[in-house]
């Protein structure tokens, strides 16, 4: 195992600048919590297609070695109050655990996809109860990253290029500012967003409250509302993040959190309740797969038909989480794996447009976070004069009415995003996470199985082969599991589909001796960056 006696901690992230970020906040004398909001901030600079400070939201989770707790913060997207579950016209809607399709996909991109961002308001209260640096200090190298410049990655290069047409037609501004000359960037070239850095700026001097009130929030409503959509002054006033308790079980002696609904840590943690009846660690890779693969048959319907915003809709987790229910379920994953079903058929979401970040301090501290724009560059919609790219929080919803997920005035969507910590005999252990819509919940069961019961280090748990299951055949596996699993995992009855890759890049920190060293992990699958000292 790669273990540092850390001085000052580590950031693991999704792009360097993104650590970098972090990791300047720890070696100010930061903690954890510093270095997380300062490369999130970062982060939805340099990397545009998959989150932003406009972006719809994410979720957060916070241990404080002191006191041995985890606290989480939910900042997911609020509908504007004018939204309503009958707003979208539907087309082929198959009666099947989720299908459907909106006409010219208007609940996805455009100005009715748009809630209200939640990621400004998170992630300064985030830094104000748990932080110690000031706003100023840590949205600092995000402005710099604004204003002078940087080179997009791979992923966000594409990303442009596959739009660039498009916006050119439909989303204007969203060209003007991500093109160079009326084309995509170049390897090398440097994109500015001075819009954004002055929108930064305003706010590290007058906190969140700069983004939900006053000019900018009233030069956002302005162009949302002329572009035909319906967000007000009053929604982006009244919207609030929220500190709220994790979601926790035990399992293999180890306590295992992640964030709320509507987060997707809940499906996780219901796979690793049934898995834990089984001895994983001398399972062989296709006996492990096989068994995830019904686990995933059997939760995933529980989550597509019944969660929702849990502020409207009753979902009564000690239930979710209990013996009697697990009991229930596992009959069902018993008689998958007897003879695996074809499962349900769901509609599918695109993958990997989010992003997650993980740091600890030389204290214990861990902090895992996670925020998006949905699908890639969300809306679509940039904000003249503020350079803010703007998710698709309403295209999280359930356009069909009458559904637990359904869209609805003030209400906050489901959605995939994971953060997770562990912690055993109340000291820290692992902050981890993932991006990658749907397959974000069963990575993190694959990444907490490799880290429990395999106890491998927190690289060789990113680099695990994948495969990806939302309730139905076929299951996506990654060619790097090797021809014997794929060969193995269909006379045990599955239709596999091969895949050069499952997910979004994950990143995360383990933590031995008290917290005092650490092993950090980047996905090979992307272009992140551990730093530590």
């Amino acid at each position: 195992m790669n273990l540092h006696k850390t001085d000052y901690g580590t950031v693991a992230g999704p792009h360097p600048r993104t650590a970098q970020a972090g990791f300047e906040m720890l070696l100010a004398g930061g903690n954890a919590v510093d270095a997380a909001v300062a490369a999130a901030f970062a982060e939805g600079v340099v990397e545009p297609s998959h989150n932003g400070i406009a972006g719809y939201g994410g979720c957060v989770l916070i241990y404080r070695s002191k006191t041995q707790d985890v606290i989480a913060i939910d900042y997911n997207s609020a509908a504007p109050a004018a939204a309503s579950e009958d707003m979208f016209t539907i087309e082929d809607a198959p009666d099947t655990v989720a299908g459907y399709r909106v006409p010219g996909r208007v609940n996805v991109h455009g100005p009715l996809s748009i809630g209200v961002p939640g990621v400004v308001a998170g992630l300064c209260l985030a830094l104000a109860e748990f932080g110690t640096l000031p706003l100023a200090d840590v949205l600092r190298p995000a402005i710099n990253s604004a204003r002078y410049g940087y080179a997009p990655n791979s992923a966000n290069r594409g990303g442009i290029a596959g739009n660039a047409e498009r916006w050119k037609q439909d989303f204007p501004e969203t060209a003007r500012v991500f093109l160079k000359n009326g084309r995509p960037p170049k390897k090398g070239e440097v994109l500015t967003n001075p819009g954004l850095a002055r929108t930064l700026e305003a706010v590290a001097e007058g906190g969140s409250p700069a983004f939900y009130e006053g000019r900018i929030a009233e030069t956002i409503a302005n162009h949302i509302q002329e572009l035909g959509g319906c967000l007000t002054v009053a929604d982006l006033k009244d919207y609030r993040a929220f500190i709220t308790e994790p979601y926790e079980i035990q399992y293999r002696g180890y306590s295992v959190y992640t964030a709320p609904l509507g987060a997707g840590g809940l499906t996780t943690l219901q796979m690793l309740r049934l898995v834990e009846e089984f001895d994983v660690a001398e399972m062989s890779v296709t006996e492990r797969f096989h068994l995830f693969a019904e686990a995933m048959k059997v939760c995933w319907p529980e989550r597509l038909r019944r969660f929702g915003d849990p502020y409207v809709v009753d979902i009564d987790i000690e239930t979710e989480l209990s013996d009697n229910f697990t009991a229930t379920l596992s009959e069902k994953l018993k008689a998958g794996l007897r003879s695996p079903q074809p499962g349900e058929v769901v509609y599918h979401e695109p993958m990997n447009c989010t992003s997650h970040i993980s740091t600890a301090d030389a204290n214990g501290n861990m902090v895992s976070l996670t925020q998006t724009h949905g699908g890639g560059f969300g809306s679509m919609v940039t904000v003249p004069g503020t350079g803010l790219l703007f998710g698709h929080g309403v295209g999280r919803f359930d356009p069909r009415p009458g559904l637990a997920n359904s869209v609805g005035p003030r209400k906050r969507p489901l959605h995939n995003m994971g953060p997770m910590l562990a912690t055993r005999d109340g000291k820290p252990f692992a902050t981890y996470g993932i991006p990658g819509g749907r397959t974000i919940q069963n990575n993190q069961l694959n990444i907490s199985v490799s880290l429990m019961d395999l106890q491998v280090s927190m690289q060789q748990a990113l680099d695990a082969p994948r495969f990806h299951s939302d309730g139905a055949e076929p299951i996506q596996v990654e060619s790097r599991a090797g021809e014997e699993v794929l060969a193995g995992l269909r006379e045990l009855g599955h239709e596999i589909t091969a895949s050069g890759g499952v997910g979004g890049p994950g990143h995360g920190v383990r933590l031995w001796n008290d917290g005092t060293h650490h092993d950090g992990g980047t996905d090979p699958r992307g272009e992140g960056k551990v730093m530590r000292k």
